[in-house]
This record gives structure tokens, C-alpha cells and sequence, in this order.
């Protein structure tokens, strides 16, 4: 095989541009392996291609930073509350969260807003300032985490007390109802499919 032929037929561009269905990329791949001097041309596509992205670079307007920057902040804010919360979890490390995240949140007296989902468990941020009606779920388990606030729960009938830094879970069909009796309350709702 002639390697300059090979180097000139610009698979080793789309290599690095990543644009080779996967049996083409393994074979560059062995290629590599057999003509080790091939790194030497990948670095230099390399190079080239980060010379020319650098002086054909567009700055974006400001409105499409703004976009872009708060799609990284929803993002980061997804990635977060991907974390299970559970009778261990962090309250303060939930209120910076919030603070960063839901500010609006701390001064309201009734808020709702989706924090994150990822398949099988979705988390909502939850203020209320009034008492939540009897409910059942017959194909998530609900499970809550008080960030502020004190309010009673009853879950089938028994009845406790919940304030900041309490959890509790609610078994699969069961009935269950929040009464505020220091409001609002703060709370993060997760939601994990049976």
C-alpha cells in the first residue's frame, strides 16, 4: 500500500472530523496501529482545522450568547437534580441550589417548577402556601424533601410532622394529603416510576 495515497484520499480528515461510519473509522484505526507515523498527519489535520475554525470565527450576537447561556444553565441545573433525594440528602446544598436556580422561588408563597427528568424519575420544585388535596399514585412513587417551612402529612390515615430537612416516602396506592402549619413550605417532589 502506498501511505502517501492513503493520506491523500482525505479519510484521515474525516477521521478527526469523526464523519466515518464506524467500520471505516476501525480500519484508520489499524492503520494507525501498523503505521504509527500516521499520528504525526492527524495532529497536523488537527492543527489545521483549529488554525482555520480560529480565523473564520464568527463572534455571536449578544442575543445568541443569552441563548446559549441559559441553555448551559438549564442544563447544569438537569444535571443536578438528577440527584435522588432521600432521608440523606443535603438540604442547604438544595437551598443554594435553589437560590441559584429558582430564585423567584424563596419569596413566593405558591411556585411550581420542573427541576429536571431523567427516564423513570422526575424532581419538581414545589412553595405552597395552601394545603395539597388527597391524592394517589398508582404508578410513581412520591417522595419529598422539605427545604423550609413545617406542614402534617397523612398517609393513609396516620399522621406526623414534617419541617426543614424531613423526608418521607409514599408507598405505591396509597392516599396521602399536606397540610401547611408553618407556610409556605418548601419542598423538592421526586417522582420514581414503579
Amino acid at each position: 500500500m502506498n501511505l502517501q495515497t492513503y493520506i491523500e484520499s482525505g479519510i484521515l480528515e474525516l477521521y478527526v472530523l469523526n464523519l466515518l461510519p464506524e467500520q471505516e473509522r476501525a480500519e484508520v484505526q489499524d492503520m494507525i496501529l501498523k503505521f504509527p507515523e500516521l499520528n504525526h498527519e492527524i495532529e497536523a489535520i488537527e492543527v489545521a482545522l483549529e488554525s482555520y475554525a480560529q480565523v473564520h470565527a464568527v463572534e455571536p450576537s449578544s442575543e445568541l450568547r443569552e441563548r446559549i447561556e441559559r441553555r448551559i444553565m438549564e442544563t447544569s441545573a438537569t444535571a443536578y437534580s438528577l440527584t435522588p433525594v432521600d432521608k440523606n440528602s443535603d438540604v442547604q446544598e438544595w437551598l443554594r441550589f435553589v437560590a441559584d436556580q429558582f430564585p423567584e422561588a424563596l419569596q413566593a408563597e405558591n411556585f411550581c417548577e420542573p427541576i429536571g427528568e431523567q427516564p423513570g424519575l422526575m424532581q419538581v420544585l414545589v412553595v405552597s402556601s395552601v394545603d395539597i388535596e388527597d391524592e394517589t399514585h398508582h404508578d410513581v412513587y412520591e417522595s419529598f424533601l422539605i427545604l423550609s417551612g413545617k406542614c402534617k402529612c397523612t398517609v393513609d390515615g396516620h399522621s406526623f410532622y414534617l419541617e426543614t430537612g424531613g423526608y418521607t416516602q409514599i408507598p405505591l396506592q396509597t392516599n396521602h394529603k399536606v397540610e401547611i402549619v408553618e407556610g409556605p413550605v418548601m419542598a423538592v417532589v421526586q417522582y420514581l416510576s414503579a
